[in-house]
């Protein structure tokens, strides 16, 4: 197995058990209290590594890691804007596509994966797609508007230029450091906006728990930052993309949340689709 989809399967599994951890903590505490925190963690170690290791400043690498860092915050906005509106079953599904906008760069760039990865992403696609859509008892407001399909979308495409521009950041042996500090910059003022706005409570004894979340979302950045200089940036994003299986499978564990028999499929299909991406 390459470096490269190793790291790409690990910042699937960092990013699903953050997005398990964050979900975890936000029904104890506001999520503008959550991601404050996280970020501010993922920030302060950020600085101490580039102080410790002394990468050498790259404008380059910082302005890609910047406008990701806006893309996937902007991403993110917008999906949490689309789950409070009750609309998850369109949202979620359709925000898990953000794989596809690296997979169509990837072909652009004349670096076009093989036909039995081909095979794989097409099934690893279908299966996250299908494992984000909500359980039972989730609330959906029926109607004839755009609005929910246009979130999903924005989502998506916040989440695949993510993928596509750091992988631009990290070319050219660019410091992979100096992009993630532009990376958590770049969400940070998105955060920021919306910190103003919600305001931020004093965790308390959930403090370990917000500090544990934003090593593990820096571990993921990290780790995909690492996964898009050693493998084909089609077949590294979608095994990163991955992540909601981890994350129902840890929900599934410690909080013993019912698996639907389409989530169990939608797992399979996925997990397919990694084996031939990952042997393609």
């Amino acid at each position: 197995m390459s470096p490269g989809v190793l790291f790409g399967l690990g910042a699937a599994f960092a990013w699903g058990s953050g997005d398990f951890l964050g979900g975890w903590n936000a029904r104890r505490l506001p999520s503008t209290t959550v991601a404050f925190w996280a970020q501010s963690t993922s920030l302060l170690i950020l600085f101490a590594l580039v102080i410790a290791v002394r990468p050498g400043w790259d404008g380059a690498a910082f302005g890609w890691g910047l406008a990701a860092g806006l893309f996937t915050g902007f991403g993110g906005a917008v999906l949490y804007r689309g789950l409070a509106t009750g609309n998850a079953a369109v949202v979620a599904p359709l925000s898990a596509l953000g794989a596809v906008v690296p997979v169509v760069a990837s072909v652009v760039q004349g670096d076009a994966p093989g036909s039995l990865a081909w095979l794989g992403i097409v099934l690893a696609l279908a299966g996250v797609v299908v494992v984000s859509i909500p359980g039972e008892g989730v609330n959906f407001r029926s109607n004839h508007h755009l609005g929910p399909i246009a979130m999903g979308l924005a989502a998506a495409l916040g989440f695949g230029f993510f993928f596509v521009l750091i992988n631009e950041g990290t070319g050219d042996g660019r410091p992979e450091l100096v992009v993630l500090l532009g990376a958590r910059l770049g969400a940070a003022m998105l955060i920021g906006s919306t910190v103003v706005v919600g305001g931020i409570r004093n965790p308390g004894r959930l403090l370990p728990n917000l500090v544990a979340l934003g090593v593990i979302e820096l571990s993921a950045n990290g780790a995909f930052a690492l996964a898009s200089t050693r493998g084909n940036l089609a077949v590294v994003s979608v095994l990163a993309s991955l992540y909601p299986v981890v994350t129902v499978g840890l929900a599934r564990v410690f909080t013993n949340e019912r698996l639907t028999v389409a989530r169990v499929g939608g797992a399979a299909l996925a997990l397919a689709g990694a084996v031939l991406v990952s042997t393609g």
